[in-house]
């Protein structure tokens, strides 16, 4: 059966290859030429002639704000390794022997902390904030 359903995929494409090629279409040069020429040139500007650009976020970075979206790309993507945990200030010696040394412990606590602070939002991510407990989501 994969035989077969392969040699119909395969002469699929063969037939139809013949039907879409490149040299069913043309390049009108002077077209091109004009629309290049009509065009608007955008330049760079130097970062020195715009120091209101280059400040502002220079300065949010260093303010240390965590932002709820920060928190979420962070658990969901490395939930298991508590990157999320030390992005809020959370982290030692703890951390480590519960995230990486008991299998599973990481993967589902980085899911309950992403589902957690999704429904909950900012209040719940809030409670991260440079706690030390490993169940930050109980009230203990």
């Amino acid at each position: 059966m994969k035989k077969i359903l392969f040699s119909l995929a395969f002469l699929t494409c063969l037939f139809t290859s013949n039907l879409v090629s490149a040299s069913n279409y043309k390049l009108d040069n002077v077209v091109v030429d004009e629309l290049f020429a009509s065009s608007e040139d955008v330049t760079f500007v130097l970062a020195d002639q715009v120091p209101a650009l280059t400040s502002a976020p220079m300065s949010s970075l260093a303010s240390g704000s965590q932002t709820v979206g920060g928190f979420l790309i962070r658990a969901f993507f490395c939930g298991g390794f508590a990157l999320h945990r030390y992005y809020m200030g959370t982290g030692g010696k703890q951390l480590f022997w519960y995230y990486f040394c008991i299998p599973v412990v990481g993967g589902v606590t980085g899911c309950v902390d992403f589902w957690w602070v999704v429904f909950q939002g900012n209040d719940a991510m809030m409670k991260f904030k440079d706690n030390p407990k490993f169940m930050v989501w109980t009230d203990n």
